[in-house]
């Protein structure tokens, strides 16, 4: 058994710059955690055969250097291996994941709190549509999750993964057809939706750079619970003003946006699939029926020991009834706490 860390660079991150600068980025490494076995990998989603491949060989901490499809595809593979710890260190991009688990996005200070070593034990989200997928931030189904899956076949020629991701969630805004289906949380009574345009279950507060669930690291991590959003009635031009306004988390009062929390999200559609992704890899595009169940203590992750988890939200917000987002609603912020 080794106590070396192993790392997983995709040097594909950060538009390629990972990859460029890799010997710096390797000797920067080195001066913080010493030696080190490392690989590269050279496909999509060919970090989970070399995590699978390092933890036979006996090394138990992981290391995901890269963006958040390496870190998540790492992490589905750390989940089945309890006495292993992910480590995430930040290649210099946006990371959603990392931002739920307090790492800066920069190297060196993400080097510093892996280089401290403190655990924690964080949940995982169980992922169940067409197979069964472990995230560790956030799932979603509808526009958002066309967008994330299209940017695998489209647009291959953009190598900046946030205007991507950017410019193709503007066009399934404007592309996705709404679906009829139903949502049920945890033992409640299901809910009946004619028209859902979006989902998304969360341990965390944002995709791609959307608030999409302000405050929800805070009260998740406090109730034990997900952060659950639904999206239903919007088209057009009032899916994109949604967009917009989820920049800055100002959409939770919009017509036809609900918030809630549970431990367990199912949602059904009636005749056409509903396409899911987590943190970006699709777990579901041809079954009528996706499940995202909060499992606690699902992973060790080393993070930043003294973490602060802030809202600037009542939690109320959270606990309206569905009845409530069929009409605009004044949620004001309140003092960052």
């Amino acid at each position: 058994m080794s106590k070396e860390p192993f790392v997983i660079i995709n040097p594909n991150a950060n538009s390629g710059r990972l990859g460029k600068n890799l010997e710096k980025i390797l000797n920067i490494t080195r001066s913080y955690v010493g030696d080190f076995e490392y690989i590269l990998t050279e496909k999509p989603r060919h970090e989970v055969d070399l995590a699978l491949k390092a933890i036979s060989e006996g090394y138990r901490t992981i290391v995901a250097l890269g963006g958040d499809g390496t870190a998540t595809n790492i992490g589905d593979v750390v989940v089945n291996h309890p006495d292993v710890t992910l480590g995430l260190l930040s290649a210099g991009s946006m990371c959603d994941i990392h931002r739920t688990h307090s790492i800066p996005y920069d190297l060196e200070s993400s080097l510093e709190i892996f280089a401290e070593g403190h655990v924690g034990n964080f949940p995982a989200i169980k992922c169940t549509g067409d197979y069964s997928y472990y995230a560790l931030d956030m799932a979603d189904g509808g526009f958002t999750a066309k967008a994330a899956a299209a940017s695998q076949s489209e647009m291959k020629w953009m190598k900046v993964g946030v205007i991507k991701y950017n410019y193709l969630a503007v066009k399934y805004v404007l592309k996705f057809k709404n679906l009829a289906g139903t949502i049920t949380i945890d033992d409640k009574e299901p809910i009946r939706i004619e028209d859902l345009t979006n989902a998304f279950a969360a341990v965390g507060d944002v995709i791609a750079g959307y608030e999409v669930l302000p405050g929800n690291p805070y009260f998740s991590q406090k109730n034990k619970d997900l952060g659950i959003v639904i999206a239903h009635g919007m088209r057009g031009l009032r899916r994109l003003k949604m967009l917009l306004k989820a920049s800055s988390g100002n959409h939770v009062g919009m017509r036809g946006i609900w918030l809630s929390r549970g431990k367990k999200l199912v949602v059904e559609t009636d005749e056409e699939p509903l396409c899911w992704t987590s943190e970006g890899e699709v777990f579901n595009e041809t079954g009528l029926r996706a499940e995202m169940e909060r499992i606690d203590d699902a992973i060790r992750i080393i993070v930043p020991k003294d973490r602060e988890y802030t809202y600037d939200y009542e939690e109320s917000l959270y606990y309206q009834d569905f009845e409530e987002s069929f009409k605009e609603r004044k949620i004001k912020r309140i003092k960052q706490k």
